[in-house]
């Protein structure tokens, strides 16, 4: 996972007191901790997990952030609350290119409605609310967020990672959803 091989492994176990990682595989290590823990592999709560993730985001992270258009330094956590994350994918879905990519890649997002009647339930309920002719733009750019998102390969947990990769998009979906049934009800 960090791009050594077994025996370079084996040594560096074997020597007798511990020497810092050459800084050449810091970045590597530190994207291994980031995919362990979207795999829940590794535990982020451990003292050595969080000081190996302080010193620097894993570049995964900053091409999520940059891909979501998400500003430098965002933290995402696992205790991060709903209306954290509402408020990412109002940000998302503000900007214009995100919208266009949702509208021009519906067969896409219907793809998805295939995983189960929960999927198709939510991704359903998002796609009535950007087609609403009852809603302004404003109340819609929450669910092209969580559309956007659904559409990135690039996101918190890469979808290349199999089964976990769809969680985050799963209940992201979930979250968009419950936020416009709650707040909109019949009127979509």
């Amino acid at each position: 996972m960090i791009g050594v091989s077994g025996m370079t492994l084996r040594r560096w176990l074997k020597k007798p007191t511990p020497e810092p990682v050459a800084s050449v595989y810091v970045p590597a290590i530190r994207d291994a901790c980031y995919r362990m823990i979207a795999e829940n592999r590794l535990n982020s709560s451990l003292p050595l997990v969080q000081e190996i993730l302080a010193e620097a985001p894993s570049s995964e992270y900053e091409a999520a952030l940059q891909n979501l258009g998400l500003p430098h330094g965002v933290k995402i956590d696992p205790t991060v609350s709903h209306d954290q994350i509402l408020t990412s994918l109002l940000l998302i879905g503000s900007y214009t290119e995100k919208r266009t990519r949702v509208d021009e890649d519906s067969k896409k997002v219907f793809s998805f409605k295939s995983m189960g009647e929960d999927w198709s339930e939510r991704i359903t309920l998002l796609w009535k609310v950007v087609r609403s002719k009852n809603l302004a733009s404003p109340d819609k750019v929450v669910a092209y967020g969580a559309l956007f998102y659904l559409l990135t390969p690039i996101d918190f947990i890469p979808d290349h990672i199999p089964v976990f990769g769809l969680l985050d998009d799963f209940g992201v979906l979930g979250i968009a959803a419950a936020y416009y049934t709650k707040k909109f009800g019949e009127r979509m």
